[in-house]
């Protein structure tokens, strides 16, 4: 077989094959003799039906299976004799094969682009502050204390305000529509919880048990549910029952009911060091987080249409998740702009894959067989599990997505000695994009490397 290649694009390449008729000849005969073993034909033995008979009869069976086997043949081995790293299935335009002429073809395959420079050099990342304030230890002693807290009906009876849940039937209508899915029974809400909407929560703040109220809510145009923008939507509220949290008191003896203190300074110090351990943590994994950023940022890499493709259907998959989850609709999530967002991220996180990878070739990366049990050591020491059995759990897909991990961990690493840290003041705000946030009224709130020698032929309470 004979092959050559043009380039289309940097992750795009034309190939052509021609295989000489003396191999699509020879596989022809092949195929007929394999034909006439199984062959059924009344009149005759089995295997004891002449040439002509099998080709009369499954001839068309033959050259079909023939012409597969030989484009993918010849199609991979132009793959390997050229080093193209493919990273999907490539497209076939086959030509028609003729007796006593070579068979030939061409295909488009998408391949990893060639990185001939990585910039790695002004890598500037900033390392978010780890500073623990004592209002930080003394609201998360409050959230202890709201953790801990029974609930009691009021004595004598009063309002509601904040901090209070209360337990409410309400109808909705939308635009004068009565919408029954949207209505609920026995719905406990707490307010001062940031889950209701602004304007439902001020309607309840002053309301008593079995006071009937009607609160209107106007949506914005640019609302998250496509439903509901610039719709004015009209809830009545019955209140039913109405609870206040009842906080225990800050003493030595609630420290001691939430661990092994022995007085309230023993308490505030353990979260102190929480909180700490989890700012750094946050802070570490912000700064390997940003030097992928600035990785990207100083490297354009053209990326293969197939694994953006691919990337953005496992994101909008995800997201769509979210949302269901969260209570919006799907509509939501197949909107425009939302596209386009998803488009951008999933492009990044394809070029920082297409760089993570060449960096690991360069620099002779991969998981030693010692590492890889090291890490299963520490899983089984965190699990309580038996090494064996984690290592019968580990193999597989789930072993080899564990193997991913250990090397990101290695390229990152390497990349965090190419960078230059700067620590951000004590009030600095570091950040990076969240996924969508929004739910409905009132509700409570790639490897590139795969081939495939397949052939083708051509209900969150806050609304915002």
């Amino acid at each position: 077989m004979s092959s050559q290649v043009s380039e289309i694009s940097p992750v795009l390449v034309e190939v052509k094959v021609e295989v000489p008729w003396a191999t699509v000849q020879k596989d022809m005969e092949d195929g007929y003799t394999r034909a006439a073993r199984t062959a059924r034909i009344k009149g005759f033995r089995p295997g004891k039906v002449p040439r002509n008979v099998v080709k009369q009869m499954y001839g068309a069976q033959v050259r079909n299976e023939v012409f597969q086997s030989l484009v993918e043949k010849g199609l991979w081995e132009a793959i390997e004799e050229h080093s193209l790293a493919a990273v999907a299935t490539p497209s076939v335009e086959p030509s028609p094969m003729k007796d006593g002429e070579p068979l030939s073809f061409t295909a488009k395959v998408e391949i990893r682009p060639k990185l001939d420079k990585i910039e790695l050099e002004g890598l500037e990342i900033m390392r978010a502050s780890v500073e623990v304030k004592d209002a930080d230890v003394d609201a998360e002693v409050e959230r202890l204390r709201n953790e801990n807290a029974t609930i009691g009906t009021p004595s004598p009876a009063r309002a509601a305000k904040t901090g209070d849940v209360l337990t409410i039937d309400y109808l909705v209508a939308i635009d004068g529509e009565g919408k029954a899915d949207m209505s609920a029974t026995d719905r406990p809400v707490e307010l001062g919880a940031d889950r209701l909407l602004p304007e439902f929560e001020q309607g309840l703040v002053g309301a008593n048990i079995g006071d009937t109220k009607t609160i209107v809510v106007t949506f914005a145009d640019d609302h998250g549910n496509e439903d509901l923008r610039g719709k004015k939507a009209e809830f009545k509220v019955s209140v039913k029952d109405m609870k206040e949290k009842i906080l225990p008191e800050l003493d030595d003896e609630f420290a001691k009911d939430c661990g092994p203190f022995q007085n309230v300074t023993e308490l505030k110090a353990d979260v102190r060091k929480k909180l700490e351990d989890a700012a750094k943590q946050k802070s570490d994994s912000g700064l390997r987080d940003q030097v992928v950023e600035r990785l990207v940022d100083k490297n354009e890499v053209p990326v293969p249409p197939s694994l953006l493709q691919q990337e953005e259907q496992s994101m909008m998959r995800d997201l769509e998740g979210f949302m269901q989850m969260t209570g919006q609709s799907k509509a939501t999530s197949m909107s425009e702009e939302l596209h386009s967002t998803v488009h951008g991220r999933a492009e990044r996180k394809v070029r920082a894959a297409l760089l993570l990878g060449e960096i690991a070739r360069r620099e002779k990366m991969s998981v030693t067989k010692e590492e890889l049990e090291a890490r299963l050591a520490q899983i089984a020491e965190r699990t309580g599990k038996h090494i064996a059995k984690v290592r019968v759990e580990y193999q597989g897909e789930r072993g080899e997505r564990l193997v991913s991990q250990i090397l990101e961990g290695k390229l990152l690493d390497y990349l965090m000695t190419k960078a230059t840290i700067q620590d951000a003041p004590p009030d600095g705000v570091l950040g990076k994009d969240a996924p969508p946030e929004g739910s409905e009224p009132v509700a409570e709130g790639a490897s590139d490397e795969k081939k495939t020698k397949k052939m083708k032929t051509k209900k969150a309470e806050k609304t915002e």
